[in-house]
């Protein structure tokens, strides 16, 4: 699976049909990736796609060594869920992190 990088998103794509995507927007002057939206066609679901597509979020903010600020549902879950993973990039969950859709 070949993630592909553009301005504000990381997204998989297969015969030129976008599968999976992720978004951010950068904050306080690069400092922070608020990540605010998550999406994985159902036939693609279960493959821990949306995982990586976030993970791909989390190393460019390694990277710039700046913060993540899950502003979604699948973001939030995802930090709690693996803590020690996302430690040293999370941020307290986004004010949105309840209300986007996963």
């Amino acid at each position: 699976m070949a993630i592909v990088s553009a301005p504000g998103w990381f997204y998989y794509e297969e015969n030129n049909k976008r599968l999976g995507e992720v978004s951010y927007l950068i904050e306080e002057k690069g400092q922070v990736l608020a990540l605010n939206h998550t999406y994985v066609d159902p036939s693609m679901r279960g493959q821990n796609i949306a995982q990586q597509l976030v993970d791909a979020v989390c190393d460019l903010a390694r990277s710039k060594d700046a913060k993540v600020k899950p502003d979604c549902r699948y973001a939030a879950v995802l930090f709690r869920r693996f803590d020690e993973k996302y430690a040293d990039v999370a941020m307290e969950d986004g004010p949105n992190a309840n209300s986007c859709s996963i």
